[in-house]
């Protein structure tokens, strides 16, 4: 059995900007969608774990995009279980355009989780060595994110029926999608998102109110952006995040 598995995804029109650019979204779904698909192979799909009462939940990420493809072309996402980090499992990803060319990363940790005990589960009991291949796309040790504190601007948002996934809650890009869309218009029209770093602390879902947070720490050619995703109502952090933006 392949250790590294390979999908390729057309570029579609309901997935690309008014610049005729994949949307960040796009390739985020394109990175779920090989992961889950290779986790099914390996027997450790989502809705096989929940046979189990087990699921698994992200909990760190880190993309950097290269370039982003435009409307038409292919994108192929090739990943591979990358080792483990105490509790957590590690995903990684390759992101290469129809010419085989490098046009993205990820890495990724996951942590294995009773739904029923709200309690993490031991890896090394599911998720065997022989799956493993012992290279990481990006070397990330997953230091701790700093906080968004107040002071920036907000936008708010209600979950909606689309935004939940099979564990029954906000599906993971859609935190992602929040903070980039708090970004400045300006960034928004002339920037993409070179590197998005994700820390997932909570969750949200369906009829919820969240409010997603921006405050910009550098400027330049390459802005930084921290973002913080938090439950409206409860006031609890639900995501953290920080980006890095080019042209």
């Amino acid at each position: 059995m392949d250790k590294a598995h390979s999908v390729s995804f057309l570029v579609r029109t309901y997935e690309v900007d008014f610049r005729a650019k994949a949307l960040p979204l796009a390739l985020l779904n394109y990175l779920q969608d090989a992961a889950g698909e290779h986790a099914a192979l390996l027997g450790f799909s989502v809705l096989e774990l929940l046979k189990r009462d087990l699921t698994w939940l992200l909990s760190r990420y880190h993309v950097r995009v290269l370039r982003y493809p435009s409307l038409g072309e292919t994108v192929t996402i090739t990943t591979w279980p990358s080792g483990r980090q105490g509790i957590f499992a590690l995903r990684d990803f390759e992101m290469t355009d129809g010419e085989g060319r490098a046009i993205g990363a990820a890495t990724s940790s996951w942590i294995l989780w009773n739904p029923k005990s709200r309690q993490p589960a031991r890896i090394e009991e599911n998720l065997p060595d022989r799956v493993t291949l012992a290279r990481r796309a990006i070397p990330d040790d997953f230091p701790a994110l700093p906080t968004c504190p107040p002071g920036g601007r907000e936008l708010g948002f209600r979950v909606q029926m689309q935004d939940i996934d099979f564990n029954n809650h906000v599906n993971h890009p859609v935190y992602i999608q929040w903070a980039l869309e708090t970004a400045p218009e300006p960034v928004l029209r002339t920037l993409a998102p070179a590197e998005i770093e994700v820390a997932y602390k909570g969750e949200a879902v369906y009829g919820e109110e969240v409010v997603s947070r921006i405050l910009q720490i550098e400027d330049g050619p390459r802005p930084v952006f921290l973002h913080g995703i938090y439950h409206k109502a409860k006031g609890t952090e639900l995501t953290r995040l920080r980006t890095t933006w080019a042209r």
